[in-house]
């Protein structure tokens, strides 16, 4: 078996067992063939249809039969495999299978996480940070990123889809009009999401230099907790009770123990001297009590060099450069400071446990989230006039459509605008839109009429005709074959190709039934309507028509039904 597939296998804490020098078995996993790219002159090749396959010297089929699912290779300096049930890609071999078992096994949640938003700095996707945090037994996870809360929204969906705990954070520099002290916010409750909103705020919208006054800050505090950066143990120091402010304002208050070495002395010296300060004259006070935060840019400690090269990308050199600011599993967080205290002073097994404890404590208060179930979008204010000629927004909306269409469209044409124009309401009105459309439709009028200059069309807005039609622009998406999907894509508004509903004004009859749904509401519905439906004892939906539906028939309404056609039914 290859040596360096070993070691790889070894830094990476993985479980395996060698099965013979071809085959290895990842515990928890399954068997993989190695594969020696050495071997041959590319990895990749096409087949008949185009498709990138990979080049493997042995048959597929021969290995399934084998229980042999997996192909581990080496590319560059990284080692991936691939499942040759699917179709090929690249997946790196880590956080698969079992993980070799920790010394140190306590509740321990990583709070200290920068992300790619923060611009040439972070790294990694969300996905790859939460997928490290489950395979090392994390319940949580919890971002820093410095003056941008870009992750957030992110974050939150993110891990929900993984069912673990997310942690807005945000890393930030106050002053007192003498000092700068760096310090992290962690968001506890709405309240502390909206104060670090306006902290936000008047960080990037309002001061010149990026550092928000101490004042505002102690102002902003409701909600949220704050964690005093590794350097700021000296300010702490010389304010003394002064402290109680940040008490006052915030629902507690940390110092941030970060141990992690640097390549330049004079840092380690610095980020030394700093923690010596907070255990010599804060610590044994127990007002402030520590928590195990690591500021980490890179997954794993062989990713170091993408920080170094993002800095370069940003300033032309890399500062405060270090192999040490990655996702380490508590045995490396032990090994990192437990060399650094004087045992017959310092009790390290308390002080460790403590500040993994406090980490637990801040992820479980985390109870701030974006509310994503509805639309926020502002409802249209009718005018008068306009609510004498539309019965509601909706109808407005569809007749100015219509009014435009029959303006605006090429007669020999109307077919494919028809088509296109239905496609794009279906879309608009299923992810709640309309009122947006009536909104910049007010808007642009409102300009026009009072001599504001207004474009054609900026981006992306330029591919849809519904805009076009309400003259919000003035370019014909169709003539120039521009994309819908731009402006909005409907996979990304959660809309997906399926079999959907089919009821109102697209069926031909006047006889109906009437159902009565969990809303307490009876609808009259034409008998020859198409309902998707759940029954029971079936797996998948089926179609029925709606003199077929049974009693405990579950309808499967699309979101256009829920938004508008029952409430006009």
């Amino acid at each position: 078996m290859n040596p360096d597939l070993l070691n790889w296998l070894d830094n990476n804490k993985m479980c395996f067992n060698i099965i013979d020098e071809d085959v290895i078995e990842i515990t928890g996993f399954g068997k993989m063939y190695y594969e020696d790219t050495s071997m041959i002159k590319s990895i990749f090749r096409t087949d008949a249809d185009n498709n990138i396959k990979f080049n493997t010297m042995e048959n597929i089929q021969t290995l399934q039969e084998e229980g042999i699912n997996y192909i581990v290779f080496q590319f560059g300096d990284n080692w991936y495999y691939y499942d040759t049930r699917k179709d090929f890609e690249f997946q790196i071999l880590k956080y698969v299978g079992d993980r070799k078992p920790l010394n140190h096994a306590q509740e321990f949640v990583n709070l200290g996480i920068h992300t790619p938003f923060e611009l040439l700095n972070g790294s990694f996707s969300l996905t790859d940070w939460i997928k490290k945090a489950k395979y090392l037994g994390q319940s949580a996870l919890g971002i820093c990123d410095y003056n941008t809360m870009a992750a957030t929204l992110i974050l939150q969906k993110e891990c929900e889809a993984a069912g673990i705990q997310w942690v807005f954070g945000y890393s930030l520099t106050f002053t007192d009009g003498i000092e700068k002290i760096d310090a992290k916010i962690y968001c506890q409750s709405q309240e502390g999401l909206q104060n670090l909103l306006r902290i936000q705020k008047r960080i990037n919208v309002d001061s010149e230099n990026k550092i928000i006054d101490l004042q505002d800050l102690l102002r902003h505090g409701a909600g949220n907790i704050i964690v005093f950066s590794k350097y700021a143990s000296f300010w702490l120091k010389d304010i003394g009770d002064n402290l109680d402010r940040f008490f006052d304002s915030f629902d507690d208050c940390f110092y941030q123990l970060d141990l992690s070495e640097f390549k330049a002395e004079r840092i380690d010296i610095k980020v030394l001297d700093a923690t010596k300060c907070y255990f010599d004259y804060i610590y044994d006070t127990g007002d402030l009590p520590p928590v195990l935060i690591c500021d980490c840019y890179y997954l794993d400690k062989d990713d170091a060099k993408n920080k170094i090269i993002l800095n370069k990308i940003a300033e032309g050199a890399a500062h405060e450069q270090s192999d040490d600011q990655y996702f380490k599993d508590l045995d490396e967080h032990w090994n990192t400071m437990s060399g650094l205290f004087d045992e017959h002073k310092w009790d390290i097994e308390d002080i460790f446990n403590w500040a993994c404890e406090n980490t637990v404590k801040i992820a479980k208060g985390a109870e701030a989230r974006y509310e994503i179930e509805r639309n926020f979008m502002p409802q249209y204010d009718m005018t008068d006039n306009e609510k004498s000629k539309y019965a509601n927004r909706h109808e407005m909306f569809l007749e100015l459509l219509e009014d435009g269409f029959n303006k605006l469209v090429p007669k020999d044409k109307e077919d494919i605008y028809r088509k296109q124009l239905d496609h794009e309401i279906y879309v608009l009105e299923s992810t709640n839109n309309v009122d947006y459309m009536l909104i910049q439709y007010d808007t642009v009028n409102w300009a026009r009429k009072n001599g504001i200059l207004v474009g054609c069309g900026r981006g992306s807005a330029g591919g849809c005709l519904v805009l076009y039609l309400l003259g919000i622009t003035l370019i014909d998406p169709i003539k120039y074959d521009l994309l819908f999907e731009r402006f909005l894509l409907p996979e990304r508004a959660g809309l997906y190709p399926s079999d959907v509903t089919i009821i109102g004004d697209d069926v031909d009859s006047n006889q109906y039934i009437e159902v009565t749904l969990e809303n307490h509401k009876t609808y009259k519905i034409d008998k020859d309507a198409q309902l998707l439906v759940k029954r029971a004892g079936m797996d998948d939906p089926i179609v029925v028509y709606a003199d077929e539906l049974q009693t405990d028939d579950d309808i499967q309404f699309d979101n256009r039904d829920l938004l508008f056609t029952l409430n006009e039914i």
